[in-house]
């Protein structure tokens, strides 16, 4: 992501929603296909004179070879650095009223890759210029000082998002224990500085034209358009661009924990020591993904939660404690954050989210933390959508995960359904005691002047 790091967290939901039925909460759209693959999403929302393009490649860090992590993340800055027809999209995107870094930017995770603009309404055929040409004619226009000022941007990136920041050593080591070589998911999604900086140009051109295509790819628009006049243009700016072949999905397996695995991280940047406790999670959509993202707030998602009372309230000995449920394709986490109370150990906060844990998996939810977690949950995914930009991501978000994009209702209604036992069967499941990664950061003196950490 420009220019934000590329960190996964987890979401909570600090506020809950009104009531209502989740047949109320849908997404009108229209779909096509072009013949080139390309599938198109319209939906119209006439509140305001804007729209927002926004463009989903089926591409992340699950698609990188062995010895090329970060790839993914590089080669989204790489889609910035200009295209043949568009040398400088940033300065053409302001122009015409789309911020960068707010509403124009792109983002990539650990299996998709996005590219967005919000601009005036009267500005649509100028967005749709900009992709296209990102899409159809980047390799025209790249050059090795693009490839090597990009690759030193990442870097820097790397050392600012997670090595001189605190705890951001923790997310490095939580992705190289739960997903080891050969695993994608080595190193996260930024990566190390070290293959960042061997990308070549034959790799930049060779991820380019077996990704970066229209039949690997959605399009959503939404806003304040005429569909006809939409569609008009979007077949004039992507119809004629060359499909491609259909890339091969990536098929790894799960690593999975064996038993108890403890790690103390030293950390140089941190001043307070932090427990991270990190459990095999589940894929998207997966049957007991609901589950575990309810049983993920009532542990750790807001202040009235099971772990905040305990540990911050209760206790007092951590300033913050939370939870989260990372379903991701090739397998996902289940993570609890614990931040010490100055004065106060990882010791002290372990013990205290263990017995937590060990009274969940005997007595399970209240009715009323259940009722509250799905208030929080249903009221959060309904939230994403006001605005516009929300609405144009999960439409794309919901096709490339279960092929409608449509999905909202049913997804609203997959929470609706859960119940008291299926949380506490997945606190039992995703939750072993004795098969969890247990992270210990520990503030240390500052490295010598000029040291790498």
């Amino acid at each position: 992501m420009r220019p934000r790091a590329v960190v996964l967290s987890w979401l909570l939901f600090l506020a809950a929603a009104p009531a209502f039925a989740a047949s109320e909460a849908s997404i009108p759209f229209q779909e096509f296909t072009l013949p080139n693959g390309l599938r198109v999403f319209l939906s119209e929302d006439h509140r305001a004179p804007q729209v927002t393009v926004n463009v989903w490649y089926h591409v992340g860090a699950a698609n990188q070879g062995s010895g090329k992590s970060g790839f993914a993340h590089l080669f989204e800055h790489m889609m910035f650095a200009g295209s043949l027809h568009v040398p400088d999209p940033d300065k053409v995107l302001s122009a015409v009223g789309a911020g960068v870094g707010g509403s124009a930017n792109g983002s990539t995770n650990f299996d998709r890759t996005d590219y967005y603009e919000t601009v005036p309404a009267s500005q649509l055929p100028v967005a749709l210029w900009i992709e296209s040409d990102r899409m159809g004619f980047l390799l025209q226009a790249l050059d090795a000082q693009k490839l090597a000022t990009q690759r030193d941007v990442v870097s820097n990136e790397r050392r600012q998002s997670y090595e001189n920041r605190p705890y951001g050593l923790a997310q490095l080591e939580l992705c190289d224990t739960l997903y080891p070589k050969p695993h994608p998911y080595f190193h996260c999604v930024i990566g190390s500085i070290e293959e960042i900086q061997a990308a070549s140009m034959d790799d930049i051109r060779g991820f380019f034209r077996e990704y970066y295509a229209p039949r690997n790819a959605t399009l959503a628009l939404v806003g304040d358009f005429d569909p006809k006049v939409a569609r008009e243009l979007v077949t004039r700016y992507f119809g004629d661009l060359p499909g491609g072949a259909e890339p091969k999905r990536p098929d790894v397996p799960q690593p999975r924990l064996q038993g108890v695995v403890e790690k103390t991280i030293p950390d140089h940047i941190a001043r307070i020591p932090q427990l991270q406790m990190v459990w095999n999670g589940v894929k998207p959509f997966a049957p007991d993904e609901a589950a575990g993202d309810l049983l993920s707030v009532i542990l750790g998602g807001s202040k009235t939660s099971r772990l905040y009372r305990r540990l911050v309230e209760e206790k007092q000995i951590a300033s913050s404690a939370g939870a989260g449920n990372a379903s991701l394709g090739l397998g996902g986490y289940f993570q609890i954050v614990a931040t010490a109370r100055e004065g106060h150990t990882v010791a002290e906060m372990r013990r205290e989210v263990e017995a937590v844990l060990a009274d969940f998996r005997r007595t399970g939810p209240t009715a009323a933390e259940l009722e509250r977690a799905k208030r929080i949950t249903v009221g959060g995914m309904v939230r994403s959508v006001e605005r516009i930009s929300g609405k144009a991501d999960q439409l794309n978000a919901y096709a490339f995960w279960t092929g409608d994009p449509g999905f909202l209702s049913k997804d609203i209604a997959r929470y609706r359904a859960v119940t008291a036992a299926q949380v506490l069967e997945a606190a039992r499941t995703l939750l072993p005691p004795d098969r969890v990664l247990v992270l210990d950061v520990e503030p240390t003196a500052p490295s010598a002047p000029g040291a790498r950490p």
